[in-house]
């Protein structure tokens, strides 16, 4: 067994990404859908022209923060919707995850903006 020195050697010796995926992705999205409302309202306010937000369950992909260490810098998730019922015009939330794998509501982001054709949405 490895010998902690510090309270932080659990993210060098323990990978949080081998969990059981099926369950911590359900988890993750049980989670998401319990503040589906504030992610709603965070896309909205990105742009006046958005009405409705669509989320596209399905979509999640999680990874490792690359931050030039083999750790990581944590990890993260990422989450694909569409507005105004047209799957055309897309964007992408990111969020951090914690240790136990569910997001940390605080760190949404818009990752990738409202776009149409690779163009932003105006």
């Amino acid at each position: 067994m490895t010998q902690m020195k510090t309270p932080f050697d659990i993210f060098l010796t323990h990978d949080f990404t081998v969990q059981s995926k099926e369950n911590t992705k359900q988890m993750q999205i049980n989670f998401l859908k319990k503040h589906e409302q504030e992610m709603i309202d965070f896309v909205k306010a990105q742009n006046p022209k958005v009405t409705s937000v669509q989320f596209d369950w399905n979509s999640i992909q999680t990874g490792v923060i690359g931050n030039g260490t083999p750790q990581g810098g944590g990890a993260y998730l990422l989450l694909f919707g569409y507005v105004n019922d047209n799957k055309d015009i897309n964007f992408r939330i990111d969020f951090t995850l914690d240790r136990t794998g569910l997001p940390i509501q605080k760190s949404m982001i818009l990752g990738q903006p409202i776009r149409i054709g690779g163009d932003f949405y105006e």
